[in-house]
C-alpha cells in the first residue's frame, strides 16, 4: 500500500438528512491522480471503515508512504484525533493535510499539530503526485509549490502560491463502482426523495463574499460532453434519475449552462436535477434549465439589508432575487433562498429587513424561505480578519486547539465552530426564525392551499405524475408543519 487518503467525517449530530450523504469527491480525485501514476492505496471516509482499518493494521504488508487527511472546519477535531492515531501507528509515514479548512490555516496547523508534516494550499491534483515522490525520497521538497511545511531547522516554510488547475479535462474520478445504497442515502430533495448522484460541472467561484472560503477562485469548467456522458452512464447503469450539481454556482457561465442543457435535451435523458445559482442571471436561462430537468434551485440572498450586502460583498440586489424567484414560480422550479444573519455591525433593523423580504418572497412567489443560518467564521476568509479585529476571536486563537462554545446551541449551530456573535442576540434570532416560518405559511389559507395543490399537480401538463405527486405532498407537508408551529407558538 502506497497511500491512505482520509476524509474526516462529521459527528452524527452534524449530519444533515436534507443534504444527504455521498462519497467525498475531494479525496476520490486525489486517489485517481495517484492510481493514474501507478500507486495503490485506500480511501477512508466513514466512521465504521476507519475503525475497521485501525483494527486490521497488523495485517498490513507494509507502511503507507503517504497519509493524506482532509477535513471541514466542523470536522477538524476529529481529523486531528485521526492524525495523532495515524502518526502513532505509522511513525515513518509522511502525513499531509489539505482541503478548505487546513489549506486556509496552514501556518497554524504546522505550528500546533506536530504530527503533520505538510499542508497543501489550493488544489491537490498535481501536488499530491509530487508529494508521493517526495515520500519515496525521489523528489526534493523544495521543488514543490503550494505547500507549507516544517523544515529541518523547525521553521514553518510556505513555498510558492496556491496551485489551481488551469484546465479541467477529465472526470475519470467518477469511474468507480457505486452501490444502490450510495444513491438512496443521497436523495435529490425531501420534496422529491428520489435517489441522486452528486456531480460537478466545474470548480471555483470568482465572487468575494467575506464569509466564504471558496471565494475569489477563478471558475473553470469541465467539457460538456464529459459531464453528460457521466450523467447518461450512471442514469443507464443504476437507473438514477436525480442529479445534484455541486458547483458553488452552476450558472456563472451562461454559455456553458446552455450547452449542458442542450446536450441533456438532445440525448432525451429522463432526469431531474438541483443546483446552486446566482440571482443576477438572464432569466431565459431558467426556462432552458427547466426543459433539461432542473426542478430545484438554491440562491443566496443572505441578507436583504443593502447596508449588510455591501459589508459582506454580496453584489446581488433584492430586485434581482425578487425577479429570480418570480421566474422560478412561473416555471415550476422550487426555489430555496439561503439566508444568514450575524454579520459585522448588523443591527436588529437589518435582520428585520431580511425577515420582511423573505416573507414577501414566500407569499408572492412561493420561494422556500422558512429558515436562516447564523454566520460561521471560517479560516482564510475576510470575516476571520474582521472577527479578530473586533475581538470576537482572541489574538491567540488557534484553529487547532480545543474549542467549545455552549452559546452556539442557542443559535442552532455546532459548538465546535466560532460564530460571529455581535449585536444579534439569541432572542432576536429565535424571533426572526419564528416570524419567517409564520410568514412563509401565512399565504396558505385553506382556499389558497387547495388552489395551489391543483395548480401544481393536475393543471401542470408539463410534469410527470411522479413530479405532480411529490409537489402535492410537499405543499401538504408545508401546510401541516406550519400549523404545528403555530399551535406550539400560541
Amino acid at each position: 500500500m502506497d497511500y491512505i487518503l482520509v476524509q474526516a467525517p462529521l459527528e452524527e449530530s452534524q449530519k444533515s438528512e436534507e443534504h444527504g450523504e455521498f462519497i467525498p469527491y475531494g479525496i476520490v480525485v486525489l486517489s485517481k491522480c495517484l492510481t493514474n501514476h501507478g500507486y495503490k492505496g485506500k480511501l477512508l471516509f466513514e466512521d465504521k471503515t476507519i475503525e475497521d482499518f485501525f483494527a486490521e493494521i497488523t495485517d498490513l504488508p507494509n507502511y503507507p508512504a503517504l497519509i493524506g487527511i482532509s477535513a471541514s472546519t466542523w470536522s477538524r477535531f476529529k481529523a486531528i484525533d485521526l492524525i495523532k492515531r495515524f502518526r502513532q501507528a505509522f511513525p515513518k509515514s509522511t502525513i499531509v493535510v489539505g482541503g478548505f479548512h487546513f489549506g486556509h490555516c496552514a501556518d497554524d496547523t504546522i505550528k500546533n499539530i506536530p504530527e503533520v508534516d505538510i499542508v497543501v494550499r489550493g488544489e491537490g491534483d498535481e501536488v499530491i503526485v509530487k508529494l508521493m515522490e517526495f515520500a519515496y525520497k525521489n523528489r526534493d521538497i523544495e521543488t514543490i509549490n503550494g505547500i507549507t511545511y516544517r523544515d529541518f531547522a523547525g521553521t514553518v516554510t510556505s513555498q510558492g502560491d496556491r496551485v489551481y488547475l488551469k484546465n479541467l479535462t477529465s472526470l475519470d474520478f467518477l469511474d468507480q463502482e457505486f452501490t444502490k445504497e450510495d444513491f438512496e442515502k443521497n436523495i435529490l430533495h425531501p420534496d422529491m426523495p428520489i435517489p441522486a448522484m452528486n456531480i460537478f460541472t466545474g470548480r471555483g467561484c470568482p465572487h468575494g463574499c467575506i464569509f466564504c472560503s471558496v471565494s475569489r477562485i477563478n471558475n473553470r469548467k469541465y467539457p460538456v460532453e464529459l459531464i453528460v456522458d457521466k450523467i447518461e452512464e450512471y442514469h443507464n447503469r443504476y437507473g438514477i434519475k436525480g442529479f445534484k450539481f455541486q458547483d458553488d454556482s452552476l450558472t456563472l457561465n451562461k454559455k456553458h449552462v446552455v450547452s449542458l442543457c442542450d446536450e441533456i435535451i438532445r440525448r432525451k435523458l429522463d432526469i431531474f436535477w438541483w443546483c446552486d445559482s446566482r440571482a443576477d442571471i438572464q432569466y431565459d436561462l431558467l426556462g432552458k434549465m427547466y426543459q433539461a430537468g432542473c426542478r430545484y434551485v438554491s440562491v443566496g440572498l443572505e441578507t436583504a439589508s443593502p447596508k449588510m450586502q455591501k459589508v459582506i460583498g454580496k453584489k446581488v440586489s433584492n430586485e434581482a432575487v425578487r425577479d429570480f424567484t418570480k421566474k422560478c414560480k412561473e416555471l415550476g422550479i422550487g426555489c430555496f433562498v439561503f439566508l444568514l444573519t450575524g454579520f459585522p455591525d448588523e443591527t436588529y433593523e437589518d435582520l428585520q429587513m431580511t425577515v420582511d423580504f423573505a416573507g414577501e418572497l414566500s407569499k408572492k412567489y412561493k420561494a422556500i424561505t422558512g429558515s436562516m443560518g447564523y454566520t460561521t467564521i471560517l479560516p482564510g476568509t475576510r470575516l476571520e480578519i474582521i472577527a479578530r479585529e473586533h475581538g470576537i476571536l482572541s489574538k491567540d486563537f488557534s484553529w487547532s486547539t480545543p474549542y467549545y462554545n455552549k452559546k452556539n446551541i442557542e443559535y442552532g449551530a455546532a459548538t465546535n465552530v466560532p460564530l460571529n456573535i455581535e449585536n444579534i442576540t439569541p432572542e432576536m434570532y429565535k424571533k426572526a426564525l419564528k416570524d419567517m416560518v409564520i410568514n412563509y405559511g401565512s399565504g396558505l389559507s385553506t382556499g389558497k392551499f387547495i388552489k395551489e395543490v391543483f395548480e401544481n399537480t393536475f393543471l401542470r401538463y408539463d410534469r410527470t405524475w411522479e413530479e405532480k405527486f411529490h409537489m402535492g405532498m410537499t405543499i401538504i407537508n408545508q401546510k401541516l408543519s406550519i400549523n404545528i408551529w403555530r399551535r406550539k407558538s400560541e
